[in-house]
Order: structure tokens, then C-alpha cells, then sequence
């Protein structure tokens, strides 16, 4: 008798993708400076000194540099109030020369989780970004329009859930009535991921899963996962082959940095890559491509502010 061995899973790189989106961007660019006179304009603001958020958001502001857009920084001492975070959000979005507005997280704690409910907090600076600046969809209306997952009527898609449904078209996964496991509750990525998996959108059969889920419900639901997308960004809830899906593909969204210096994701790619038939890496996964889904998304914001562009989204 003949054992079968499976072969490793297809790796699904991200800077195939991410290339596709920057070129498509470029052409954009260059449209808007020729016919219009506008140069797409992105604006960040970063609180406190975190060098992992300080490489992240340079590499933002460099990649749509880069691309012929402008890119401004505003950075802010760590206990700056929430208050004065959203005056200045509200002041930028009420600058007609700035497109997109993007505030990066995490902010400090106080704002985060401020100690009573008199305090402004994190979602009220969210929601003093104009609608059609909101290039991270977090305002209220991104929100609203997200909760209803009708593609063809979002202004904005969050960028990181833009870059997981292009890597889904690029690497051709089906996702209509298949079964997704969400993993996380954050409001950039989890949140957005699950609405738009279970939605209109892509039609599958959406799970959450978040420090509440008992493990043996954790454990079930990986094992029938069709789809597994993880981020948490914790060696807690670290993702082991053992309770994945044989076939199943993977999709590692979770970063952070181990012990050893080196970033790693959610999933323990080593016993997974054997069992799954597609998984992301991390890094040169996923987050070229959310780079590149943000220079998208400040791009539609600038061609909204000059009236050629209708809301929606084509995969």
C-alpha cells in the first residue's frame, strides 16, 4: 500500500497582488494630475513614539509618495487628549487640499479606554473624519454602509479588508456558501473581515471567534473552516495544523514581535503549510497588499472630491 502524502499548500504572496493595485493607482495618479490638477493627498496622524507603528506608517507615506501622491505626517506627543485629536481631525477634514484621513493605531490607553463615559474616546475622533476622507472606513457612515456589505455601494472598504478580497480574487478562492472563521474582534481588520465575508459581497457562511468563544467551540469550528482568517496578533491564540481543516486556506492577518525580533503572525505556519491548501506568510503576506489597498482607497477619495467617481467596489 501507497501512503498519501499531501504537498505543501500553495503560499499566497503579497507583492504580486500589491503590484496589481499600485499600477492600476499610478495610471489613476497620473489621470487626476493631467485632466484635474489634483495630486492625491493622504494624511496620517500618529501618536506617541512606537517603532513598530513608526515603520508602519512610513512605509504608508513612502509607498504613496512613491506612487506621485502627497503624504503628510502629524505627530503627536503620548498624552495628547482625545479632545485635541479630534479638533485636528475635524480642522483637516475641513481642509479641501487633504483627501484622506487616516488615524493610526493603537492610541494611548486613556483613549483607548477612557475611564468614565464623559471622556471623548477613540470612536469620537473616528467619526470627526469626513466621510469622504475616511480612506480606513472607521466613521460612523463607513460603518453603516459596511454593516450593509453592498459592494456597489461602499464608499469606503476598509484597507485591510480590500486587500484580503483582492488576494481572494487574485489566488481565485471561491467564497459563495462556503463556511469563514473570523478570528479577533478588533475594529480594522476583524470586524470588517467577518461583515464582508458573511455579506452580499462574498456569501459565505461567516463564524466570530474572540476571547469569549469557549475552546472547544474554537476547536469545532476550525475543523470545519473552509476559509480561516486570523487577527489577533497574540502567541495565545496561536493557530496549530492540528485543528485545521485539511484544504482549507489560511489567511494570517496577525502580527507582532516575538522573542526573537522577528515579526510573526497568528498561525504556526510550519504545521499548518501541510494541511491547508492556500495560506498567507507573514510578513510578504497581507500587509503589502493593505498598503497597497490604502493608496487605493485615497486615490477613490480623491477622484470622489472631483466628481468621477461613483460609490462601490469591483473584485
Amino acid at each position: 500500500m501507497f501512503a498519501y502524502i499531501r504537498s505543501m499548500a500553495e503560499i499566497m504572496y503579497g507583492q504580486p497582488v500589491a503590484e496589481e493595485i499600485e499600477r492600476k493607482v499610478q495610471i489613476a495618479v497620473h489621470s487626476l494630475k493631467t485632466s484635474h490638477q489634483v495630486v492625491p493627498r493622504l494624511d496620517v496622524i500618529l501618536v506617541g513614539k512606537s517603532p513598530a507603528s513608526e515603520r508602519y506608517v512610513k512605509r504608508k507615506l513612502d509607498t504613496c509618495q512613491g506612487l506621485g501622491m502627497r503624504a503628510e505626517l502629524h505627530t503627536f506627543n503620548h498624552d495628547v487628549t482625545a479632545r485635541e485629536l479630534r479638533d485636528h481631525v475635524l480642522s483637516l477634514s475641513a481642509d479641501p487640499s487633504v483627501h484622506g484621513i487616516l488615524v493610526q493605531l493603537p492610541l494611548p490607553r486613556p483613549i483607548e479606554e477612557p475611564a468614565d463615559d464623559t471622556t471623548l474616546d477613540k470612536f469620537d475622533i473616528f467619526d470627526a473624519i469626513a466621510a469622504e476622507k475616511d480612506v480606513d472606513g472607521v466613521s460612523r457612515y463607513s460603518i453603516a454602509e459596511l454593516y450593509r456589505a453592498q459592494q456597489n455601494r461602499l464608499r469606503f472598504l476598509p484597507a485591510t479588508a480590500v486587500a484580503i478580497r483582492r488576494m481572494l480574487a487574485y489566488y481565485h478562492i471561491e467564497t459563495e456558501g462556503r463556511k469563514a472563521v473570523v478570528v479577533g474582534r478588533n475594529d480594522i481588520t476583524a470586524k470588517p473581515v467577518h461583515h464582508m465575508l458573511g455579506g452580499r459581497m462574498c456569501n459565505a457562511t461567516a463564524i466570530w471567534c474572540h476571547r469569549h468563544t469557549r475552546q472547544q467551540d474554537h476547536d469545532a469550528f476550525m475543523r470545519e473552516a473552509d476559509i480561516i482568517v486570523t487577527s489577533v496578533g497574540s502567541e495565545r491564540y496561536k493557530l496549530t495544523g492540528n485543528i485545521v481543516k485539511p484544504g482549507a486556506v489560511v489567511i494570517d492577518v496577525g502580527t507582532r514581535v516575538g522573542a526573537d525580533g522577528r515579526l510573526h503572525g497568528d498561525v504556526d505556519f510550519e504545521s499548518v503549510a501541510p494541511v491547508a491548501s492556500q495560506i498567507t506568510p507573514v510578513p510578504k503576506g497581507v500587509g503589502p497588499v493593505t498598503v497597497a489597498a490604502l493608496t487605493e482607497n485615497v486615490v477613490r477619495a480623491a477622484q470622489f472630491a472631483v466628481g468621477i467617481r461613483k460609490s462601490g467596489y469591483i473584485f
